[in-house]
């Protein structure tokens, strides 16, 4: 699967054309067309009444199309042209050509019981006017399921920034390739299902990389659980024994071959009882309940294959020492979460002074502290935050939330289309913490371990959402999915 920017788009249809397959009128037909089945595919539309709310350019012609085609197979479907008939050549010719359908320049949402949306495609990169705003509201508040054609209005297409208003779409039918909006706030929250039409056009580009399921190697007969790696964690702290335990079960279920754990004494017993695969390594904890600062690391890092901290950790004095002297101590790869990532703050020099590969997996907020932004600056371009940030620190960051980023220090940036609303609970980003840790210890190089935890994450998730439903999933039902 792709993700392209509207050049790219436009690119691909020029093409198309050039190498004579297709005019850009049988492309606005093919389009059309594929909306129309893949709609009827998804629920019967017979004798349903459908309002196609068509626009002024192409995207108003492909909802001509899809609304004849509709109408065919039995729906009672009414073209509404509330900014006029459409004014290019090829959408002009669908609407003169429209025979079954009826027309009209004004029509009340309520009275469907499908709305679709053809009023803006990926060209719209204004703010919409007082009319459409109040346009798109009547149809948002209308009881009708709703589908976008291409893109729900007032989304733009490659920053996903929602110009006022957007329609809220149930079903989003796009052509070509995904574009950048549905993977990106806000627009993605407008976006619904979303399913790409074949219309027989290359896709040409691939602007967003979207990370794909990993393929490990297989396991020989003859391997010990050393074979594996040893996951070394800094996690927990007292009444954050949770975090611990979900880190170090999920680091256990991805595979490794053995984690240690280093805990606060205090949480020692709940730790232990619920993770007994784990060898403990427990150490009298600060006044604060937290970990020592002073921690004997060059025994306690010997053997490590990978290393973890902050999961649960707290934040105080003893934990921002301990965390710049594993970053200054450790010779393997190394994974800072949550308040190991808040330990750092804006202390950039203890990621670039780190002797081995380093990936920081911060949500929102603690990317903002990261960077001295706001959590609203850092969402409204995720994709460049991540990017120059990984540059600038020269470590693997995986930005965390609804269709996580893994950005590269060379400048590459990967999108996850895995996972699902009920994965924001508490604890689901230490059970990706673990996976990570896990595959970094079993030797699996650190861009690719990151790219598949936060696949494999996602999709632990789906399966556990699928059983469950996104309101009563728990972060512990991720780790049996793994």
């Amino acid at each position: 699967m792709k993700i392209l920017k509207k050049a790219s788009i436009r690119l691909s249809e020029q093409h198309a054309v050039d190498s004579g397959m297709f005019s850009f009128r049988d492309l606005m037909e093919r389009a059309g067309n594929e909306a129309a089945t893949i709609l009827f595919d998804q629920m019967d539309c017979r004798g349903k009444k459908i309002g196609v709310y068509c626009g002024k350019g192409n995207n108003g012609g492909d909802g001509c199309v899809m609304a004849e085609c509709l109408a065919q197979c039995g729906a009672e479907v009414t073209v509404v042209t509330p900014f006029g008939v459409p004014q290019t050549e090829n959408a002009r010719y669908f609407y003169e050509r429209l025979t079954l359908s009826k027309r009209a320049e004004q029509a009340d949402p309520s009275q469907f019981d499908l709305l679709i949306d053809a009023l803006y495609g990926i060209g719209l990169d204004r703010p919409l006017d007082e009319e459409t705003v109040q346009l798109i509201r009547s149809l948002n508040e209308a009881e009708a399921f709703r589908v976008a054609i291409d893109l729900p209005s007032g989304v733009e297409a490659d920053s996903g920034k929602v110009q006022g208003i957007a329609f809220s779409a149930d079903l989003t039918i796009t052509f070509i390739a995904l574009k950048p909006c549905f993977a990106l706030p806000s627009g993605s929250d407008f976006c619904g299902k979303t399913v790409v039409a074949d219309i027989g056009v290359q896709a040409l580009g691939n602007d967003l990389p979207v990370i794909e399921r990993p393929v490990f190697p297989k396991r020989k007969h003859n391997a010990h659980k050393g074979t594996f790696g040893t996951a070394v964690m800094f996690c927990g702290s007292y009444g954050m024994a949770g975090a611990a335990v979900l880190a170090a079960r999920a680091a256990l279920r991805s595979g490794c071959g053995i984690v240690k754990a280093v805990l606060c004494d205090g949480i020692y017993a709940p730790f232990t009882a619920s993770v007994p695969e784990a060898v403990c390594l427990p150490v009298k904890q600060s006044e604060n309940g937290t970990l020592p600062g002073d921690l004997g690391l060059p025994a306690v890092l010997s053997g490590a294959s990978a290393v973890l901290i902050g999961c649960g950790c707290g934040c105080d004095d003893h934990i921002k020492t301990l965390v710049r002297r594993v970053a200054e101590e450790s010779t393997v790869p190394l994974v800072i979460d949550a308040d190991g990532i808040n330990a750092i703050g804006r202390s950039i020099d203890i990621i670039k002074n780190c002797k081995s590969p380093m990936i920081l997996t911060p949500h929102p907020g603690e990317m903002a502290r990261l960077t001295g932004k706001t959590v609203a600056e850092v969402e409204a371009d995720r994709i460049t935050v991540a990017k120059e940030y990984a540059a600038k620190s020269g470590c693997i960051l995986v930005l965390k939330g609804a269709d996580t980023l893994v950005a590269a220090p060379n400048g590459d940036v990967f999108v996850n289309l895995t996972g699902n609303p009920g994965m924001a609970k508490g604890g689901c980003g230490d059970v990706l913490a673990g996976m990570l840790v896990s595959l970094l210890a079993q030797g699996i190089p650190p861009l690719s371990a990151a790219k598949a935890a936060v696949f494999l994450h996602g999709d632990a998730g789906d399966k556990a959402a699928a059983k469950l439903g996104e309101r009563a999933m728990l972060a512990s039902d991720l780790i049996g999915e793994i």
